[in-house]
């Protein structure tokens, strides 16, 4: 039986095949090239477009998904079928239910989306029969179901979101027999069922390709850390705001780039770890990573400070342009063989960072190969498939008895995006309105637990949409055939997949005339501006809806403490200070847990005080001091990443070290018991080494930041919004 090889296997056959040099240097160029203009298109997005990231792009899934749907709208011009919109529409929606990870997980959610797909919207057309009340109670219980899903984690609420998209779009195909139910729910099911096959049987993922795509894209994050510290040492008139957005935005992304590897790793079945260099070189690319980030940290903190007085700033810029030049290189050959290509670059980034060094003033020549990390103690052991299923239904059941209350989150997120759902259906059935699933529809898939997050991605969807729906009548006038709607589909899924984790605007951006010609393939002569006006306006609708919903319905905060979080930021970039301070033998890897836990702590208390700023609306003198404390943790970080840099062993200063333990305990207290004034203990840094007193001032100016912030919130700072005021926290 002819069975087609998965895709992976060609591509592992043109990587062996010879590649003659002028072809190499071309494709180097040719990266080069989409890199600075990727890069340039990242600088100067539009404001509305809150991410942008054109390194995530996958091409291989948007392929699969286009092979999926267009194929299906091909079989049904052939059978001249034209139900069989239905079927593309199942497969693309099959395809974006598709959680990463193992085969088992990408199974089960795909199967998952099928099954609940297909009997609750069979179900949802067969209600919407009935009359408007039984729709109405429909779109209420399937939409506030699938928000409800949120609480088992984020592929879960993947696939109840879809699942109760696909409701709300089968309400607007009422069905009033049994056969017409039937055959809806056959033709769906067979488009759910054919993507699910193709992408476990013949297009399947490579199992390290996660781990492979997300090792690239964190030494991406490294290389940009690079580009833009050259980019502000260019410009002495650089100042501590720039500085600050350098440390916060670009480091705290390329500790979040390597911790995803890491969770992509720790994802590889057990099964495929056994006797394979794949792993093992994977595992040392993140060693690596880790590695060059920590000597990263020290560079950006060492050029910021000299880089007003710098001497020989043209040499340092280009130093810090050639390591960009490794990382990148280095982000290529995690492809192949990594342990074996990698020895070259080890060497030149090590005669770079010695260069670097001189030119700074630090001692930087200490880069080398380190050992690789070890993961596989945080990941367990692939369970048979009779007791994982048994796990998941027990911890299943334990988060669902857990969140029945009307405290939990969960719960008030489900009420409000079931209420705020029905009232776009009531309004588009009230007013007569042509495809007002498109208002429902965007009501699900905008509305988020907190505020926060609801209405940055209102505002991308508004303007995706606005401008997919110029695509989409534009397409309309020009096509009309079945056929060439078909291959028009196929480029439009295509960008929506490989986009999606770019940015949310250009997905719905290339979403809108997708879906548009897709679900207009049944039903001709839907391409006039009125109507292409209509959905454009639904979608406005739903945008409008939902914000509205999001802040009068059972609003939902920020709920994290956030002096909690800052209290945690404080405590680990201080406790990494202090051991690279103090250490007279220094356990590497030890220390690389301390500087990670730092890093994590620091992205989350930026992550938390940003949430708050987005629901406020508003920036009070209360959020200017929190982030100036935490940038001034980060710049702890950078004094701490500089002492473990300039002495793998031996002492820098004990007694500088047990003076940044006292204080951090004394900081720590002051912060959690609202006690000022904050007293630190005294010292003496005349006597100690630069290093040491680059870091009694660092300590110094972030108790005189931590003091202010916690008089403001033991006085009660508070802010108006909308009318209320809200404290902060």
């Amino acid at each position: 039986m002819f069975r087609l090889p998965p895709a992976w296997r060609f591509s592992q056959w043109f990587r062996k095949r010879e590649t003659p040099l002028a072809s190499l240097r071309a494709m180097s160029r040719w990266r080069r090239a989409t890199r600075s203009a990727g890069d340039a298109l990242t600088r100067h997005r539009p404001v509305w477009m809150l991410s942008f990231a054109l390194g995530d792009t996958s091409l291989s899934e948007g392929l699969r998904a286009a092979c999926a749907s267009t194929s299906m709208l091909v079989v049904g011009d052939v059978l001249h079928r034209p139900d069989f919109a239905w079927a593309a529409i199942g497969a693309f929606w099959t395809c974006l239910a598709d959680a990463a990870g193992s085969n088992r997980m990408r199974l089960a959610s795909m199967a998952g989306f099928a099954v609940l797909s297909t009997l609750c919207g069979t179900f949802a057309a067969w209600a919407s029969g009935l009359g408007i009340a039984a729709a109405a109670l429909a779109v209420l219980a399937f939409s506030a179901g699938g928000a409800f899903g949120r609480i088992w984690g984020p592929a879960v609420a993947q696939v109840t979101i879809l699942t109760a998209t696909a409701c709300v779009v089968m309400i607007d195909r009422p069905v009033n027999t049994v056969g017409n139910a039937l055959n809806l729910a056959a033709v769906y099911g067979f488009g759910c069922v054919w993507a699910t096959v193709l992408s476990l049987l013949f297009w399947r993922i490579h199992p390290f390709e996660p781990s492979r795509q997300a090792l690239e894209r964190a030494f991406h994050r490294l290389a940009d850390v690079c580009r833009d510290c050259a980019r502000l040492v260019e410009q002495p008139q650089a100042d501590f705001g720039e500085w600050t957005h350098h440390v916060a935005h670009f480091r705290g992304e390329a500790r979040s780039a390597i911790e995803a590897a890491r969770a992509a790793l720790e994802r590889v079945a057990p099964s495929r770890t056994d006797l394979r260099d794949r792993h093992a070189n994977l595992l040392i690319a993140l060693a690596d990573a880790e590695h060059v980030f920590s000597f990263l940290i020290g560079v950006s903190d060492a050029c910021e400070r000299q880089h007003q007085t710098l001497q020989s700033r043209g040499r340092v810029v280009r130093a810090l342009r050639a390591l960009e030049s490794v990382l990148r290189s280095i982000s290529d050959e995690t492809v192949a063989a990594y342990r074996a290509q990698s020895a070259a670059q080890h060497r030149r980034f090590a005669r770079l960072a010695a260069r670097l060094g001189r030119e700074l003033g630090e001692p930087f020549e200490t880069i080398g190969a380190i050992s690789p990390v070890d993961i596989a103690t945080t990941r367990e052991s692939e369970k048979p498939l009779v007791d994982a299923i048994r796990d998941a239904l027990s911890r299943g059941w334990s988060l669902w008895r857990a969140n029945l209350s009307w405290q939990a989150i969960g719960v008030r997120h489900a009420a409000r995006c079931g209420v705020a759902t029905t009232l776009g259906f009531l309004a588009a059935r009230a007013f007569h309105l042509p495809f007002g699933y498109w208002a429902t529809m965007a009501i699900l898939l905008i509305m988020q637990p907190s505020i926060a997050t609801t209405w940055p991605r209102s505002l991308e969807r508004a303007v995706g949409s606005i401008m997919g729906g110029l695509i989409a009548a534009i397409i309309g006038f020009l096509i009309h055939s079945p056929i060439i709607v078909s291959i028009a589909v196929f480029p439009l899924i295509v960008a929506t997949m490989a986009l999606r984790p770019v940015s949310y605007s250009l997905f719905v951006m290339f979403l809108t005339p997708a879906f548009v010609l897709v679900a207009d393939y049944a039903a001709p002569g839907t391409h006039e501006l009125g109507f292409a006006l209509a959905r454009l306006t639904n979608n406005v609708l739903g945008c409008l809806i939902a914000f509205i919903a999001t802040f009068t319905l059972w609003p939902s905060r920020e709920p994290d403490d956030f002096k909690a979080r800052l209290s945690a930021a404080l405590a680990a970039n201080l406790e990494y200070l202090k051991h690279t301070l103090g250490e007279a033998v220094r356990d590497t890897r030890a220390l690389e847990q301390i500087r990670r836990a730092a890093g994590l702590a620091s992205n989350m208390a930026e992550a938390s005080l940003q949430r708050a700023r987005l629901e406020s609306l508003n920036h009070s003198s209360a959020h200017w001091i929190a982030l100036t404390a935490l940038a001034l943790c980060r710049r702890v970080a950078g004094t701490a990443a500089r002492a473990q840099l300039r002495s793998t062993a031996g002492p820098v200063d004990a007694a500088a070290s047990h003076w940044v333990g006292q204080c951090r305990d004394t900081l720590v207290h002051a912060i959690d018991a609202r006690a000022t004034p904050i007293v630190l203990p005294a010292f003496d840094a005349s006597s100690h080494a630069s290093i040491a007193d680059d870091a009694v001032h660092q300590v110094q100016l972030l108790a005189t930041v931590v003091e202010q912030y916690v008089d403001g919130t033991r006085e009660g700072y508070a802010e108006r919004v909308g009318g209320a005021t809200m404290p902060i926290r």
